[in-house]
């Protein structure tokens, strides 16, 4: 069975299309047939992150019934399945995303899990996205505008009816003005299942347009997105020792700095 999960913000620039991405990858890694599709329609970026910048098909093709479902799906070289979206004027003003949940439909059944890249903001397309979904990841950031942003898309869900997995705190730098994880499980009224740090390697990764899990599989985010990917398919990741001790060297030359 099909699983489709959408990752949700409430406000853009929390890192929801750099996480979808590494998901994604981490997903196949343990063996599940993984699409990831770009359900931003007004400013998609997906295509950027997993190299794919230009293409002739997109999910606006498919919305607008001018597309077969594999004329639109990219393979990447991980095997992972994409459908990116299209960046052009003329799609953001001829797609019309009132469809999407039955687009989607469409494509359960050869994958064991759909990622849906939601767009930023509570307007039709997100709303849309949620509704297409059957489960929800909130990805949010360790401040109080994104958290009351991610506030209302869990309102939202929960109205439609989506299940929601938990909280993905992204971009944590451990400092003492953020809010912590039980600050931001208060605040949201669920749990936070993954604390990805800020990872000066994720710049990196994606000048290169290549996932982090993939472009440095040792850096500390790379090994958090693995957990949080092992925990939504019951499988319990553990670091290579190696790494937790790079980890933990480097968590304690960013409390001396």
């Amino acid at each position: 069975m099909t699983r489709v999960i959408c990752l949700a913000s409430g406000k853009g620039g929390v890192g929801k299309t750099t996480l979808s991405s590494n998901l994604a990858l981490a997903l196949n890694d343990f063996n599940k047939r993984v699409m990831v599709i770009d359900t931003n329609l007004t400013t998609p970026n997906l295509g950027f992150h997993m190299g794919i910048p230009l293409y002739p098909k997109t999910f606006h093709d498919l919305l607008r019934g001018e597309a077969y479902p594999e004329e639109a799906t990219y393979i990447h070289p991980s095997g992972v399945s994409i459908i990116p979206a299209g960046i052009s004027i003329d799609d953001l003003k001829k797609t019309d995303p009132k469809n999407m949940d039955n687009v989607i439909l469409d494509l359960v059944g050869d994958h064991d899990i759909i990622l849906l890249d939601g767009a930023a903001g509570l307007g039709k397309e997100g709303l849309a996205s949620i509704k297409a979904a059957d489960e929800l990841l909130i990805v949010t950031n360790p401040e109080l505008p994104a958290v009351t942003d991610a506030l209302k898309t869990v309102k939202i869900a929960e109205e439609m009816g989506t299940h929601i997995l938990g909280v993905a705190l992204n971009k944590h730098r451990n400092r003492p003005s953020e809010l912590s994880v039980s600050e931001v499980e208060a605040l949201m009224g669920y749990p936070v299942i993954s604390v990805i740090p800020n990872d000066n390697d994720m710049q990196d990764s994606l000048a290169a347009k290549t996932p982090i899990v993939s472009h440095r599989p040792n850096s500390a985010a790379s090994h958090e997105i693995k957990k949080l990917a092992g925990n939504l398919v019951g499988i319990d990741y553990q670091p290579p020792v190696q790494a937790r001790a790079s980890g933990l060297f480097s968590k304690i030359f960013n409390f001396l700095k």
